[in-house]
């Protein structure tokens, strides 16, 4: 291209020439003579021609202007999970709440004393909470009225999740056990029954380590009191000692079997805590039941009175879920340091042990499954026809044993027995409960519970305090 246009350009300066020479008649010398001319110019315009075309051209680098991004305004995520869940980014909101509205029905019938016939109609909880994440970073803040007491929070904490994928939580919150750490929410009865009570494995200030593998979970906390106790300037026996309770927990779970319709579910856990300054340890049981009040003196039937300044549990749990039937059960060794007779000769004396249990077995006839994680807890069951969607809801039929034995706990000889209140209750406790439950979706539950039980106290003197006790229950609940 670049040779074509000097050509081009001389031909038309050829012509241009001709064309000038053919304008007037000239001798043929002289007309020699011009065509040379004109030809030598040609020529040097052919090669100032040549030489322009043959130069580099520059080629100007146009500069494309720089779009200036403006980052996306941030979209708000809303999912349902019974109440929105607000995702932005990496950060998410969602507002959390519980109401359980109970029955309850009382039969005490006492070998000597009084029976004692009792009815209430109680909000067991009414709770109201939040949870949200930012980053790595986590919270979870529930609280509210419990069995028509003030306003107590149950969960408290900041979580922080490490790289390595362990958690770590600092706040109110429970370490052990496998009905334990399963909500309220969820467990297949209304309460944890005297397991639950003598072992005490309630929120507590803990900072504590989490670590969930594939079918295994490990933790382990330093614990204290629960953050709903108020702080005291006082010591219970030494006005100058007003340390609050310490302890250490752990535990530990494995499920060797762990697909969508079956599992297998083993577990242990251990703890040693101490009372510091505060009121000793008192080792209490129901029939099964939050209602507390069993005899006329508003107390209950089972109890060693606070006896203790520090104590060892250690405890062992398994389950097994197949498909729509579940068996589980859980039981504890609880070795208990007695505070000495010189602090108190009313509840002083030798160490003894506390064990206690439960064996359980629930059956969904509408076929759904107890839902299991690797952390070693079971959560809400998926109803798998609703009743808002034209099923029938689901149904569970479930059966339950409690026992526990505070036999071993002896009098002292600091003072008469009769001055000694405790051993009056510190007996045994064996109760079977059945129970019927109906979700008509998966955060709606209605509850029923009928308690047979029979507790043997030791005689002192002519008080014996034995007792049958026949407790019927029936609950509404809803959670989001």
């Amino acid at each position: 291209m670049r040779k074509l246009f000097p050509i081009t350009l001389f031909a038309a300066s050829m012509m241009a020439g001709m064309a000038s020479a053919q304008e007037a008649p000239k001798t043929d010398a002289a007309a020699m003579e011009e065509l040379k001319a004109q030809l030598r110019v040609m020529q040097e315009r052919l090669q100032s021609l040549e030489a322009k075309a043959n130069a580099p051209v520059p080629i100007p680098i146009a500069t494309a202007p720089v779009a200036k991004t403006q980052a996306a305004p941030a979209t708000t995520q809303i999912k349902w999970e019974n109440s929105p869940r607000f995702t932005e980014a990496s950060a998410t909101f969602k507002m959390r709440g519980r109401l359980l509205v109970d029955a309850v029905d009382v039969n005490v019938d006492r070998e000597t004393g009084p029976s004692y016939k009792s009815r209430q109609y109680r909000a067991r909880q009414l709770f109201l909470g939040a949870e949200g994440q930012v980053g790595s970073w986590a919270y979870r803040l529930e609280g509210g009225a419990a069995n028509g007491s003030g306003w107590a929070w149950d969960d408290a904490v900041i979580e922080y999740r490490m790289k390595s994928g362990m958690l770590l939580t600092v706040g109110n919150q429970k370490v052990g056990g496998l009905e334990n750490l399963t909500s309220i929410k969820t467990i297949t009865f209304m309460e944890r029954g005297p397991f639950g009570d003598l072992t005490d494995n309630g929120f507590v200030l803990a900072a504590q380590a989490t670590k969930v593998g594939r079918n295994w979970s490990l933790r382990g906390a330093l614990q204290g009191d629960s953050i709903n106790k108020a702080d005291v300037a006082a010591g219970a026996y030494n006005v100058n000692n007003a340390k609050e309770r310490s302890g250490v927990m752990a535990r530990a779970t494995w499920a060797p079997v762990m697909t969508p319709t079956q599992t297998v579910h083993l577990g242990v856990s251990a703890r040693y805590r101490e009372i510091g300054g505060e009121t000793p340890f008192t080792y209490s049981a129901a029939a099964n039941t939050a209602y507390r009040a069993q005899n006329s003196a508003g107390g209950v039937l089972l109890s060693t009175g606070a006896v203790g300044k520090g104590d060892k549990t250690l405890a062992l749990e398994g389950a097994w879920t197949r498909k729509s039937l579940s068996l589980q059960g859980e039981v504890a060794k609880i070795r208990v340091d007695r505070i000495d007779t010189s602090r108190s000769a009313a509840n002083g004396g030798q160490d003894f042990d506390i064990v206690t249990g439960y064996a359980m077995a629930s059956w969904f006839p509408t076929g759904e499954t107890r839902p299991y994680s690797a952390a070693g807890q079971f959560s809400r069951i998926k109803v798998l026809h609703p009743l808002d969607k034209g099923g029938r809801g689901a149904y569970e039929l479930a059966a339950r044993y409690d026992f526990a034995d505070l036999g071993d706990m002896k009098a002292n000889t600091a003072t008469a027995l009769t001055n000694q209140p405790g051993l009056a209750t510190a007996g045994t406790y064996k109760g079977l409960t059945a129970g019927l439950n109906w979700y008509p979706c998966s955060n709606v539950r209605f509850m029923a519970n009928v308690t047979k039980a029979k507790i043997n106290n030791r005689a002192i003197g002519a008080l014996e305090n034995d007792a049958k006790v026949t407790l019927l229950q029936t609950r509404m609940q809803i959670e989001f």
